[in-house]
């Protein structure tokens, strides 16, 4: 390793901070497992949602979105605000106030509530496996891969002297604090991550002598060969990212998203959910992670556009994309700066293994070992489970790291899988037809489906049969397909077996007052005002998320014309952005007013409101 003592003291210090914020938290998160998992409930959304940001805004952000970006263009935030955009306001809007009504210990007991013994056993299993022992492993794997192909490159340092540097604070670190020292934690990386990253950024464009320049010198690179670099729409064929893998990404993801707290997609709303202080602040906890996260990727993804110049070789087939943030890194900061990055790195590194290592242990112990296996221990005893769990699944992520080489690849899998049964998600809060072994076939037989669909020709054609090179799809109309099937399949299901038990059924109405085609349980309990709004909230509620995605939107794309010296169309994008989202404030209060005075049975209210 060539370090210079500057860059060096900095990461020292920065693991000496953390590691003592750690020791700070130990005795209230030793306490119980409320105060070790949900950090006692009273946890602020704002807070909450930069600790999410943390969570998905990781090193692989840096590696996967940068070795994306230097192969596509301007057109980049295509790919995360269409996998993540609209999905987030969704699920803030829709379903927020509803799943911190339920005041779970983890988002998997809803399938207690809403289906009868047998589904909901198999269901909260099932999820509860793929959760902690499949998606954690691999999404914290992931993140341990890329703080290689960032530290590699700047360093000169191995994979395994990466894990060594990297793996223990981590896991010490959320061994000691639980969930509020995570929290807490993320906000100071976060701060750290945004310094280096936009420093990074800056530096970058003073190496091209500013926004124009540097805009000039890709259109004179790339003008005649690839003049889509410089385009904010995907166009409609790319080798990468065409416009309709944009939205596959927007319907595949957005579609049903809220309805589940703990998809595969790597994503814990429920934990940060159930852990915020009211129903509101889960809203803002949302919002304040669309915001936060996109302007992060924004930063990491800009400076490796650019970075198409000076690596041209990165962007040829088969190149190993996905180094470009560390070479940049490498040949733009100056002492000093890169301990800064590694630190910002190594921060975000952090956030995310603590994240997915305390999420994953609180469903391990929840729902695995205390549903299956000891049901009547002391809060200690399964504490020390959760911890011990917390290794297992490291374990498992340090596989995934040595056998896995496209970071992407893993990812794009692992969000197809999810989207499968993501419609599912809506039917089992807005229609009560929607039965036990209809949840059951959305969950398995989608899993089964996307094997046929993704994994049967890539087997065939293993096994000889050349002819199978027909069948395979790109991965964006996979997930299309896969989705499209699955819906048909537990549609068919849930018509063709018997409704679940009314008094299940009017129990959980009771308990979530859900929105939907819950007629016949909204006579038994006379919410006679209710006849009328059956679907209207839930349009309202999607306009209102359409409102807040837009002014994303239109933020991260103003940002983008002003980092390639385009400021009339980046002002007018930014004043755009500033009108929406004043008016999604304002539609999505009154719209809250309303949800609250539902739950709470306020004729009165609900009438002004509706």
């Amino acid at each position: 390793m060539n370090w210079n003592q500057p860059d060096i003291w900095i990461v020292i210090s920065y693991l000496i901070l953390m590691f003592a914020l750690s020791l700070w938290h130990r005795r209230f998160s030793s306490a119980n497992l409320e105060n070790f998992f949900l950090g006692g409930r009273k946890i602020p959304g704002w807070l909450n949602g930069i600790s999410y940001t943390a969570a998905l805004v990781s090193p692989d952000a840096a590696t996967g979105y940068g070795g994306l970006a230097i192969v596509t263009g301007s057109f980049i935030s295509w790919w995360y605000l269409s996998r993540f955009g609209l999905a987030l306001f969704l699920g803030g809007v829709l379903f927020a106030v509803f799943w911190r009504r339920l005041n779970l210990f983890t988002s998997l007991e809803f399938y207690d509530l809403r289906f009868p013994a047998k589904p909901a056993a198999a269901m909260r299993l099932w999820i509860a496996i793929r959760t902690s022992l499949i998606a954690m492993p691999a999404w914290t794997g992931i993140t341990l891969l890329a703080a290689y192909k960032i530290m590699g490159p700047a360093f000169g340092i191995t994979k395994e002297e990466t894990m060594y540097l990297v793996v223990p604070i981590s896991f010490l670190f959320v061994f000691f604090s639980g969930y509020k020292g995570v929290v807490m934690s993320n906000l100071i990386q976060m701060v750290i991550f945004f310094v280096g990253t936009i420093t990074l950024a800056w530096l970058t464009l003073n190496h091209f002598g500013g926004p124009q320049a540097m805009t000039a010198t890709l259109n004179q690179a790339f003008g005649t060969t690839h003049p889509e670099i410089l385009q904010m729409v995907p166009p409609l064929n790319h080798d990468v990212f065409p416009i309709a893998a944009g939205m596959a990404w927007l319907f595949g993801q957005s579609i049903g998203y809220g309805g589940d707290a703990a998809p595969m997609g790597g994503a814990m709303e429920g934990q940060r959910i159930l852990s915020t202080r009211t129903p509101a602040e889960a809203l803002t906890m949302y919002v304040v992670t669309a915001i936060s996260m996109f302007v992060l990727l924004l930063l990491v993804t800009l400076p490796s556009i650019s970075a198409a110049v000076l690596y041209p070789e990165l962007r040829a087939s088969g190149a190993d994309r996905e180094l470009v943030y560390g070479r940049l890194m490498k040949d733009m900061l100056p002492v000093g700066a890169m301990g800064l990055l590694v630190a910002a790195m190594m921060a975000a590194t952090m956030s995310t293994v603590g994240d997915n290592l305390n999420f994953g242990s609180q469903v391990l112990v929840s729902d695995i070992y205390r549903r299956w296996f000891v049901r009547s221990a002391s809060e200690k005893h399964y504490l020390l489970i959760g911890k011990i769990g917390m290794l297992i699944i490291l374990s498992l992520a340090m596989a995934v790291v040595f056998n896995v080489t496209i970071i992407t690849d893993v990812a794009i899998v692992m969000l197809q899988l999810s989207a499968a049964e993501l419609p599912a998600n809506w039917a089992q809060w807005w229609w009560w037809r929607f039965n036990g072994p209809a949840r059951v076939a959305a969950s398995f037989g989608g899993a089964g489906i996307f094997c046929i669909v993704v994994l049967g020709p890539k087997l065939l054609l293993w096994s000889g049969f050349s002819s199978a090179q027909k069948l395979i799809l790109p991965w964006y109309w996979q997930t299309i397909l896969v989705m499209g099937l699955t819906t048909l399949l537990w549609i068919a299901v849930a018509l063709l077996t018997k409704p679940d038990p009314d008094q299940l059924l009017n129990n959980f109405y009771q308990r979530a007052k859900p929105l939907g085609f819950w007629k016949p349980f909204r006579k038994l309990n006379k919410n006679v005002l209710l006849k009328k709004a059956e679907l209207q909230p839930i349009f309202r509620g999607i306009g209102i998320a359409v409102i807040g995605f837009a002014a994303t939107c239109l933020l991260i794309s103003g940002l983008t014309e002003a980092w390639f010296g385009r400021y009339n169309w980046a002002m007018a994008e930014l004043i755009g952005a500033v009108i929406l989202f004043i008016a999604f404030k304002k539609t999505s209060s009154a719209y809250l007013d309303f949800l609250s005075a539902r739950l709470e049975d306020d004729p009165q209210h609900i009438n002004q409101n509706t």
